[in-house]
C-alpha cells in the first residue's frame, strides 16, 4: 500500500506542475513522416498469443476432435519469476478463462480456477503429450491423475481481439502476486501498440526524440485529456513536436486502458514515455 501512495504523490505533485490542455480535434497537419494527423487509426486491435491446440486422446486418428486451446500473452511482463499472464479456451463452450502460465523444466503449465488460481491445471510435454488436473476437491499434498489426456499440436503464434479478453484483464484484480508494476507493464504495451500503430515509418528522423505525456483517465477508463510535459522543446524543435503530435493523438484514440475495472483509480493521472525507437522492434 505504502508504494500506491508513493506513486499517488508524484502523479500528484506533476499535474499541479503541468498546464492540462483538453486536445481538440485539429486540421490534418502534413508531417515529415509522412502521415497526417487526421488519419490516426481507432485503437489497438489484438495482442499476440502463443497457443497450443489440444485434442482428445485418440491412437488412432489424432488432431480431430479439438478440446482445448491453452496459450500465454509474451508481450506483457512476468506476473513473478516464473509465471505470465495466460488463458484457456474449452472448445466446447467457447468460454475464455484467465490461466496462470509457467514452464517448468520442458514442459508448460496453465493453473486455474478457485482463490488460488489452482483447481485446474493443464501440462503438455514437448512430445504433444498433454494432460487435464482437476485439483477441486482434493486435499493438499494429495496425489491424483489426470482426468484427460490430449494430443497437443506445437505452439503457433496467432492474435487475440482485445474485445475478447475482456474478462480475462478483469480478472487479474484476483491473482496472487500481481502488483502495480505489471499493471503498468500492460497499459505500457497497449500504449506503446497504438503509438506503432500511427506510425508507418520513422526513417526520416534523424535523432528519435522520446517524448512524455501526463495523460488524465475518467472514471470509466477512458482517456480523456493529456499534456505535453516538455513545451519549451515542444515549441522549438521540430522533430519533437512531431513525435509528441502523434504521440497525444494516439494516446487519445487508445480509448481505454486494459486494466481491472477496480484499478482505474491508480491510473486517474500518470506520466508515460512514448519512444520511437519502439516502431523499430517487432
Amino acid at each position: 500500500m505504502n508504494k500506491f501512495f508513493v506513486i499517488f504523490f508524484l502523479f500528484n505533485l506533476l499535474s499541479s506542475c503541468v498546464t492540462t490542455q483538453k486536445n481538440n480535434d485539429s486540421p490534418g497537419i502534413e508531417t515529415k513522416v509522412g502521415i497526417s494527423q487526421d488519419e490516426i487509426k481507432n485503437d489497438v486491435i489484438e495482442y499476440k498469443f502463443v497457443q497450443w491446440k489440444c485434442y482428445k486422446s485418440h491412437w488412432l486418428n489424432k488432431y480431430k476432435q479439438l478440446t482445448y486451446s491453452v496459450g500465454y500473452f509474451p508481450e506483457f511482463r512476468k506476473i513473478d519469476q516464473n509465471s505470465k499472464i495466460g488463458m484457456s479456451l474449452l472448445n466446447d463452450t467457447k468460454e475464455k478463462k484467465l490461466a496462470i502460465y509457467s514452464r517448468k523444466g520442458v514442459q508448460h503449465y496453465w493453473d486455474w480456477g478457485g482463490e488460488k488460481y489452482n483447481n485446474y491445471q493443464i501440462i503438455i510435454h514437448p512430445s504433444g503429450n498433454g494432460w487435464f488436473y482437476n485439483f477441486e476437491n482434493t486435499k493438499s499434498g494429495e496425489q491424483t491423475s489426470p482426468k484427460h489426456t490430449y494430443d497437443c499440436l506445437s505452439s503457433g503464434t496467432t492474435y487475440i481481439p482485445i474485445k475478447n479478453i475482456k474478462n480475462i484483464l478483469n480478472e487479474l484484480k484476483d491473482v496472487p502476486n500481481f502488483e502495480l508494476k505489471n499493471l503498468k507493464n500492460i497499459v505500457q504495451v497497449h500504449m506503446n501498440k497504438c503509438f506503432k500503430l500511427n506510425f508507418p515509418s520513422i526513417k526520416n528522423l534523424k535523432n528519435h526524440p522520446t517524448v512524455s505525456l501526463q495523460i488524465f483517465v475518467s472514471n470509466d477508463g477512458l482517456i480523456n485529456s493529456t499534456s505535453i510535459l516538455d513545451r519549451k522543446r515542444y515549441e522549438n524543435d521540430a522533430e519533437y513536436k512531431i513525435i509528441a503530435d502523434i504521440a497525444n493523438k494516439a494516446a487519445l484514440n487508445c480509448l481505454y486502458l486494459p486494466i481491472p475495472d477496480n484499478k482505474i483509480k491508480l491510473f486517474k493521472n500518470f506520466i508515460m514515455k512514448f519512444d520511437p525507437k519502439f516502431i523499430l522492434e517487432k
